[in-house]
């Protein structure tokens, strides 16, 4: 992650940006496999867009969070990222059991959230190059 774009001012409205560009292309999603295929893959989809949201919570947090020593911040990088990775296979082991599961749109929803949670801080920080100069 472009950890300049959480090195400004506010590094929570960051966070709560990743959170609703999140939420924003899960919903996107679902509502795709709503109307191209049937109500279980846009449930799918909505469980994977959420578990990959809930998972990056912690991540996020601890990115946020940039005070203290660098120690400090890369321990608490290391435990959000451990968190997450925790979180993320519990969530998936948790809807592997439903019967109305369709794997393609959850893993879809699911990659998608990860690749916003890197795009929106690059973008951030190309935004804040280019107002700098």
């Amino acid at each position: 992650m472009a950890v300049s774009a959480f090195s400004g001012a506010r590094p929570q409205k960051l966070a709560l940006q990743i959170a609703l560009a999140q939420a924003t292309v899960t919903a996107g999603i679902a509502a795709v496999c709503a109307l191209a295929w049937s109500g279980p893959h846009a449930a799918s989809a909505l469980a994977g867009g959420l578990i990959g949201i809930v998972g990056n919570v912690p991540m996020a947090i601890a990115v946020a969070r940039t005070d203290g020593s660098p120690a400090k911040v890369l321990t608490r990088m290391i435990l959000g990222q451990l968190t997450k990775v925790g979180l993320s296979v519990a969530l998936l082991l948790a809807v592997a059991r439903m019967p109305w599961l369709k794997w393609l749109p959850l893993l879809v929803a699911y990659a998608t959230t990860f690749l916003v949670f890197w795009w929106v801080p690059a973008a951030a920080s190309r935004r804040a190059a280019k107002s700098r100069g």
